[in-house]
């Protein structure tokens, strides 16, 4: 039991850091995790709302979401923030937990809630820096506030004022916690209609002493009880012509496109009169939908997304209510301002309801129309603003269709090439039509490296996202493609978005693309358009030329082409060149990869049970033959059995938690069944592992119970083995190492995480960057080599002590050199079956364990085979048959010469 001390130490330890983790991580996300002290309720608000006992009758209980709200706005409590800027998101949400009516009169309820106050500043500052997602580009956001209190209280429905009290950690200026007990007041209007969606507030400490800051709080009620719209009728819905869809062909219908999120629109200005009529960017949430009719705030900002902390700030926010109008296809409802709140707060109001709010859904988009949701808000004082949607998602809309208005252009610039014969490029309606590439831009006076991604819009006159969905645009899976608008039976109409995956302070934003692609050639060309920000125009100068490879190409790269303008370089709208590649693998070959690690998965479990059987044959054989065990290499079983500690330990996390973090994870996502399987082969390797510590203790025991003239030559015989083992071993190690500091970096391959489980809906993306390969990596192949030829030591420990001892089962040197061997045989098949095969897919015969390539292979092949067989001889005819017999004779000979004594030999000749 003691050969296992060290491994079971290792797995309390490993529990104990764990565990210690755990708790340290919980401390730091939740400093206060003890419930708050209960604070007096009828001192600090039994005058504003009486306390009653609570209803013990289950029907008492009320819904928490009619008090709730998540967009508000608070001001005050500068110095416990440490923020005072005016770039910062402010925001509180109010959450109840419970509230149950009582018993006392005026329709009493006792409520228990949480407030949290949040606060953002965007583009740097203090805090933890994070960065979010906006128009597919990230930017800094760095986070202050997340201080929560935890009260409980009494809300009277008839006067509908809420007084709470409870305490709450706050971070202060000085960046410790500090308990704070406080009061919560609420205001909720009695009126269930637009002009009463507001709720007011205020948050003060009920502690005189204490220096925390009364906070005021503004915010939406979320879903008020009976909400009644009052400005459906007679309300008007804009002058605008164009074609709408019905509400019929939007998936899910009108909630369903507004629901959840803050929708970001791009704005166009067209009057004056608001200090919020000319900003850049417009946010829309809604807060209350009801089939047709949906109530709604409106943002004003110039930058284009605030995450999850939607702006509230009355002097840029609209609270706006309205409803379908089936007959023109479009919402219509009214906008209105909140007044009087300079002074405070609790004055402000909802008023000022002349301005008019339009939405609708385009039925056809083009080149420069290019968004699904649409619309505009005016007044006779404002004029009008136009604004358009940037991320919603087009597959909501199902009878949409696009307008292909570049065709002459397309048709000037694209010439035709020659056919590649034998060569087959992806299908236009599959998902290897979309990628992610390297743009290399050589504008600007320098080269800059960006990143982009490009997905279709539609193919032909179909949505592209639906060919993909209804399983149309597969491919190679067998289904027929579906027939569309095509110019030729091999050219066919198709748009791009190419999104840059850059910082929001580019000039330029992102591509939209109209052309053709001829899949005989693999070539896309198309014209496209880009938007300026510095004079908010568009350019639509842009030349696109892709060329795909053959999709059975061995090649690293995907994609070739460049993006140009037609512009003279004169032009202040010119950009130069853009090289673009791109390594995004096709579904096929994603296929065969997900297919083939299987097999691999499969393979080294089925190989790890041997090994585990071998040995067993091989325990089974030294219990029979018990003499044999002093003649079995120590050397040869440390190193095996290091061969497989050493991967336990480098993966003995791996058998406790769920989830890892290698690049196989990252494109199999959610993948759990991989994950079981990986965990059965950890779990079989460790069964072998303990089966040859047994083996090595058995063989230990054997060699202290031999008897002493034996015990003494095996001995020798060993430390004859470790002089010439240890040498080797060591200068094979060096050489490994300085052919690694000698050598050139090479390019690596990283796989790009996907957003979607099914490869057909995202393009897989491999990154490569030039590295020179660990040197650990390089000792770790050092290492499967050695275990590759583990039988060297017992072969030189059979030489040095003569013995012909059947030490060994021919199952186990034959079978372990077979469990061995393997992987360099199948590495063989699959570099000739498979073609170029990606580095980060090896999990059997692994690059990263062991030499592999076409050479090795064969070498360690014929190396293993040879040294089985010497084995075998040695076990049948002594360790040292290999020796001629008259070197043999010499050699003792000279031995017995040398024990003689002078008189002895002349005694013997005279004989």
């Amino acid at each position: 039991m003691a050969t296992f001390h060290p491994l079971c130490s290792l797995f309390l330890l490993f529990l104990l850091t764990s565990s210690t983790t755990s708790l340290t991580v919980s401390s730091l996300l939740n400093p206060n995790p003890f419930k708050p002290p209960r604070i007096p309720y009828s001192d600090h608000c039994n005058h504003i709302v009486p306390s009653s006992p609570t209803d013990p009758s289950p029907s008492s209980s009320s819904t928490p979401a009619s008090l709730a709200f998540d967009v508000s706005f608070f001001s005050g409590g500068d110095s416990f923030f440490n923020q005072n800027s005016s770039s910062v998101v402010k925001a509180a949400t109010f959450r109840p937990k419970s509230i149950r009516k009582t018993l006392g009169d005026g329709e009493i309820y006792r409520v228990e809630a949480r407030l949290s106050l949040q606060i953002a500043n965007y583009g740097g500052g203090l805090g933890g820096q994070r960065k979010i997602q906006i128009e597919g580009r990230r930017i800094p956001v760095s986070f202050m506030g997340g201080q929560s209190f935890d009260f409980y209280g009494f809300w009277s429905e008839r006067t509908g004022r809420v007084c709470l009290v409870g305490s709450g950690q706050v971070l202060s200026k000085f960046g410790t916690y500090k308990s704070v007990d406080a009061r919560l007041v609420l205001n909720y209007s009695k009126e269930s209609n637009i002009y009463g969606s507001l709720v007011k507030g205020v948050l003060e400490s009920v502690d005189k002493e204490s220096d925390f800051e009364t906070v005021s709080l503004l915010g939406a009620r979320t879903t008020p009880l009976n909400y009644e719209y009052k400005s459906l009728e007679g309300s008007e819905c804009g002058k605008n012509s164009e074609e709408s869809l019905s509400l019929e062909s939007v998936v899910g219908g009108l909630c369903k496109v507004f629901e959840g999120r803050s929708h970001v629109y791009k704005t166009t200005c067209g009057g004056s009169g608001t200090n919020h009529s000319c900003s850049e960017y417009m946010s829309l949430l809604s807060l209350l939908c009801d089939g047709e009719k949906m109530r709604m705030v409106l943002s004003f900002s110039n930058v284009s997304g605030f995450s999850r902390l939607f702006p509230f700030d009355p002097r840029d926010t609209l609270v706006a209510e309205g409803g379908w109008d089936v007959e023109k296809s479009r919402f219509c409802g009214v906008a209105c301002r909140i007044l009087n709140f300079t002074d405070s707060l609790s004055n402000a109001v909802v008023g000022d309801c002349s301005l008019r709010l339009s939405l609708r859904f385009p039925a056809a988009l083009s080149i420069t129309r290019t968004a699904p949701v649409v619309g505009e808000l005016w007044s006779g004082e404002t004029g009008r603003i136009e604004f358009s949607s940037i991320n919603d998602p087009l597959w909501r809309f199902s009878g949409l269709r696009y307008e292909y208005t570049e065709s002459k252009r397309v048709g000037e610039l694209c010439k035709k090439r020659s056919k590649s014969k034998g060569k087959h490029y992806p299908d236009a309606q599959t998902s290897d039509m979309r990628f992610v590439m390297s743009v290399k831009d050589s504008g600007g006076g320098g080269n800059v490296l960006r990143s982009a991604r490009a997905s279709p819009y539609f193919v032909g006159d179909k949505l592209y996202h639906d060919l993909l969905v209804r399983g149309q645009g597969v491919g190679l899976s067998g289904v027929p493609m579906m027939n569309v608008n095509s110019v030729t039976k091999s050219f066919t109409n198709i748009t791009y978005k190419i999104r840059f995956l850059n910082p929001v302070t580019e000039s330029r934003g992102d591509i939209y693309a109209e052309g053709t692609y001829d899949r005989e050639t693999g070539e896309l060309c198309m014209v496209g358009c880009q938007s300026v920000k510095v004079n908010s125009t568009v350019d639509c100068s842009l030349v696109i030329r892709f060329k795909f490879s053959p999709i059975d190409s061995k090649s690293d790269d995907r994609l070739k082409g460049y993006i140009e303008s037609t512009r003279e370089k004169t032009d202040p709208l010119y950009v130069g060149r853009m090289e673009v590649v791109s390594r995004s693998i096709y579904v096929h070959q994603a296929k065969e990869s997900v297919w083939r690690m299987d097999l691999e998965i499969a393979m080294v479990l089925i190989s790890n049970t041997l090994s585990c059987l071998f040995v067993g044959m091989q325990l089974y054989h030294m219990s029979k033959h018990q003499e044999t065990l002093p003649f079995i290499s120590i050397a040869m079983l440390t190193l095996l059995v290091l061969g497989h500690m050493i991967p336990l330990l480098l993966n003995f996390e791996e058998l406790f938690k769920s989830g890892h973090n290698n690049q196989e994870s990252l494109f199999f996502e959610n993948d759990r069944w991989l994950e079981a399987k990986e965990i059965v082969v950890r779990i079989v390797t460790m069964i072998a592992f303990l089966l040859e510590c047994r083996l090595l203790q058995l063989a230990w025991s054997g060699r202290k119970n031999a008897e002493d003239h034996h015990r003494d030559a095996v001995w020798d015989a060993e430390k004859m083995v470790s002089y010439v083992c240890l040498p080797l071993y060591i200068t094979g190690g060096l050489i490994a190492w300085l052919v690694n500091h000698n050598r050139t970096p090479k390019r690596v391959v990283y796989i790009g995480k996907p957003r979607a489980r099914n490869l057909l809906y995202r393009p897989v993306t491999l990154k490569r960057t030039f590295q020179r390969p660990s040197l650990w990596k390089d000792l770790k192949s050092y290492g499967g080599l050695m275990l590759d030829a583990f039988l060297l030591p017992q072969i030189l420990f059979n030489g040095f002590s003569n013995s012909d001892s059947k030490s060994l089962a021919a199952s186990f040197y034959v079978g372990h050199s077979f469990v061995r061997l393997l992987p360099h045989a199948y590495d063989l098949y699959r570099s000739h079956s498979y073609g170029k095969i990606l580095d980060w897919s090896f999990i059997y015969a692994s690059h990263k364990v062991d030499y592999y390539s076409t050479a090795w292979d064969i070498i360690i092949l014929c190396i293993g085979f040879v040294f089985a067989v010497v084995v075998f001889l040695q076990q049948r005819f002594g360790g040292r048959c290999f020796i001629p017999k008259s070197f043999i004779e010499d050699v003792r000979y000279e031995k017995v010469v040398e024990l003689q004594q002078p008189g002895e030999l002349h005694k013997s000749n005279d004989s």
